[in-house]
């Protein structure tokens, strides 16, 4: 039995009174090095990134990154890859089919936001299981998406973005 959670968090990136504001572009930018360093935005959770591959889709114009990220708790190397919809979507997928995007939306306003999907495969888990797993996994999309923004700006602030 194959099991599935399928969560979403969305942030504004730029609240009233926040600074710095951040710009789309920075935004992409920093979008683009999480492909490429995980551990920078979520340093709990990831220890390490190593690039195994990059190429672009002849497809799609889409650049390809193919991954391998350690997982701090689990100190398991899992290999992704990761798609950039150049400027508004970063889509992960792990080899047990699992897919997390990131995407980045303009609302009315042309306030921003920031917003991960997650689709995480839970294969041969109970239905308690599942339930336990999905309330520590929304809890988690909160943190990252919320991390990724605070990061963001601190790159900003550092002038590294």
């Amino acid at each position: 039995m194959s099991s599935t959670n399928n969560i979403a968090f969305t942030a504004p990136i730029n609240p009233l009174g926040v600074t710095p504001v951040l710009t789309p572009e920075q935004i992409w930018n920093g979008l683009l090095l999480k492909i490429r360093s995980a551990e920078t935005f979520v340093p709990a959770a990831i220890q390490s990134t190593k690039v195994v591959n990059e190429f672009v889709d002849p497809s799609t114009g889409n650049s390809v990154v193919v991954r391998e990220v350690l997982f701090r708790e689990t100190q398991k190397t899992v290999q992704e890859t990761v798609t950039a919809f150049e400027t508004t979507r970063v889509e992960f997928v792990q080899p047990d089919g699992s897919k997390i995007s990131n995407v980045v939306s303009a609302g009315a306003g042309d306030e921003l936001y920031m917003t991960y999907v997650f689709e995480w495969r839970h294969p041969d888990v109970s239905k308690e299981e599942l339930r336990a797993l999905y309330e520590k996994e929304k809890k988690m999309s909160q943190m990252a998406v919320e991390g990724t923004i605070k990061v963001l700006r601190q790159l900003v602030q550092e002038k590294k973005l």
